[in-house]
């Protein structure tokens, strides 16, 4: 996994833990609807860096090594 996020991937992260932890996660569409189109290379980034993953019904989540950072961090994924 590459620990490393931009500021750009650090939103769409925030984004995605927000929307899993409302009881709501998004589909990759959702997110760049919310974000924007430039969010969908974004997406791919983190998905080739581990950060999220692909669930149920084409909805991202965040991968269990990325909540455990997030966790680690003391973020509570408000931004």
């Amino acid at each position: 996994m590459d620990f490393t996020l931009t500021a750009a991937e650090e939103t769409v992260v925030r984004h995605v833990a927000r929307r899993v932890r409302a009881g709501m996660p998004a589909t990759d569409d959702e997110v760049a609807d919310a974000l924007g189109d430039e969010a969908r290379p974004l997406l791919q980034s983190l998905l080739d860096k581990g950060w999220l993953v692909v669930g149920e019904d084409r909805a991202l989540v965040l991968s269990t090594i990325a909540r455990a950072v997030l966790s680690d961090h003391g973020s509570t994924g408000e931004s």
